[in-house]
Formats: C-alpha cells, structure tokens, sequence
C-alpha cells in the first residue's frame, strides 16, 4: 500500500511537470512530446542530407556542451548569448565510458519494472515471437524473467525489441503523464516516453543493458522538417551503445537527427527531479544554418 501511495504522489508531481514540457493535449496517431519551434535559414533548403550545422538556444551552454560530449556525431562550436552552435549527423553513438556500470541499466527500478507480472507477460510474449537467438536457460513453461538471457548481445536483438514494442502499443497517445513499465504493459498504451520505459524493461529481463534517453528529433520527410521533444533508448549490444526508437519504427523519413538532453538516471520515486533535468537542457527553438 506504501509503494503505490508513493507512485501516486510522483505520478501528481509528473504530471504538472508534463503540462510544463507539453503543448498538446489531445491523442495523436504518432507519439511525440512537444513540437519545439525550428526554422531554415534562408541559404537551406530540404532535403536536409546527413549532416546538419544548427543555432540552438538552451537555457545554459555549458551544461548542455556538457551533456552532449557524452556524444560522437555531435560537435559543439561554441556559444553565444545563450546559443550553442553545433553540428549533428544522423549516426550519433553514445561514448563508451570506462567507468559506466552497466549493473545500473541491469536493475529492476521503480520506473523499469521487470520483474512485475504484467511484464514478465511481455517477455514471454516477445520470447514466443522471437525465439530464434534468445532462449530460457531452464527448458520449459516454467523459467522466469530472471532466468532468460539473450544468446547472442547482437544488434538483431536491438531491433527485434525495437518492432516487437512498436507493435506491441496499440493506442498511442498523450494521455499518460509518465508511465512505468508495468503500466504501460496492461494499457498497451502510451507516447513515446511509455515506449521507452517498455523497451528499456524487456531488454532488462533479457539481460541486455538498456536505459532511456530523453532530447529532441528533428524529422525531416523532404518538404517539411519540425523539431519534436523525444524519448528513445540506449542498449548494450555488441561492446557498444545502441539505439533504438520504438515510438517512430516504421515512420517515413528522409533524415532524423537525434539530440540528447538527459539520460535517465534516477529511477526510483524520484525520478520527476530526473526529468526536469531533460526540461532544462531541451532546446527553446533552433535554427538550421547549413546543411553538409
């Protein structure tokens, strides 16, 4: 009774917090946060190609040059009245940092939880569809969520995660504050927030790193681009980071550049306080300067 009094009272504090980063209300067919204001200058024109120069304006450079060195593909240029010059690719890769214990992104958390009935019903289900490289290590109906291990830390593995949780959500919508991973397993519901604590889970129980990532993408379909508030995930596959994005598997697009904002670290009751991080490092509007 204690725990979901507890997850009540976060879910409250969440929730204010989603209005603040949010400007839509209503479900949507495609699930994405807030649209963050972006424009063209006038020497771009789309398609953008797969490298991209932007203007981006955050409330503090530092911080966000801080944030982004954590990875390749995005170089920082510098910064000037509150606007960082960058340039991103669309293959940006998660620095491998000796000292990142992937026992982290192995636990069984508040927000990430595994181990929950609801769950466990999703691995058995992903197991059952994708047998072929992952298998039980007990023979039977009877091996658990622990007991099942990926055969082979392939990137395959990453993207039949990535489809099984794509098609697994069957409503997307904005409805949902911030779900857990057991949630989100009963709805089937959710935007791309819940499609992330869903991956992150069913990697977890198959003893694959995974962690969630929350920024912006910026989608290009080659005659409109917009900037959308994002979350996507991370996992440990083949000796290095790699992401996957349930929430837009099978969008059609020409380029999707992908910038981080925060890494969700803390996954117990407190983990609002690890999304207003992302908040205060997203972009306030952004400007494509050239494209490469």
């Amino acid at each position: 009774m204690k725990h979901t009094i507890v997850r009540k009272k976060v879910a409250i504090i969440t929730l204010l917090l989603g209005l603040f980063v949010s400007n839509t209300a209503c479900a949507q067919s495609t699930p994405k946060f807030a649209v963050i204001p972006l424009t063209l200058s006038d020497n771009v024109s789309l398609p953008l190609g797969n490298e991209i120069l932007l203007d981006v304006k955050v409330y503090d450079p530092d911080l966000v040059t801080s944030v982004l060195g954590q990875w390749r593909g995005i170089e920082v240029a510098g910064h000037h009245n509150g606007i960082l010059r960058l340039s991103i690719s669309e293959n940006v890769m998660a620095v491998e940092d000796a000292q990142t214990r992937h026992s982290q992104y192995l636990a069984n958390t508040f927000v990430i939880d595994y181990e929950e009935a609801s769950v466990k019903a999703v691995t058995e289900a992903f197991l059952s569809d994708y047998g072929k490289g992952v298998k039980a290590e007990n023979e039977g109906k009877g091996a658990s969520v622990q007991e099942t291990k990926v055969e082979s830390y392939s990137a395959e593995v990453g993207a039949e995660i990535e489809a099984f949780v794509a098609n697994y959500i069957t409503e997307p919508s904005y409805i949902h504050s911030f779900s857990f991973a057991s949630t989100v397993a009963k709805s089937k519901s959710g935007d791309c927030t819940e499609y992330a604590v869903l991956a992150a889970a069913l990697a977890r129980a198959l003893a694959i790193p995974a962690r969630v990532v929350i920024g912006t993408i910026i989608v290009d379909d080659g005659s409109t681009v917009e900037a959308i508030g994002h979350a996507w995930n991370e996992l440990w596959l083949d000796g290095r980071w790699w992401s996957i994005d349930a929430a837009m598997y099978g969008a059609e697009s020409l380029n999707t550049f992908y910038l981080p904002s925060h890494i969700l670290s803390n996954e117990g009751p407190g983990y609002a306080l690890s999304l207003s991080k992302a908040v205060l490092n997203s972009p306030e509007s952004i400007t494509v300067v050239q494209k490469r």
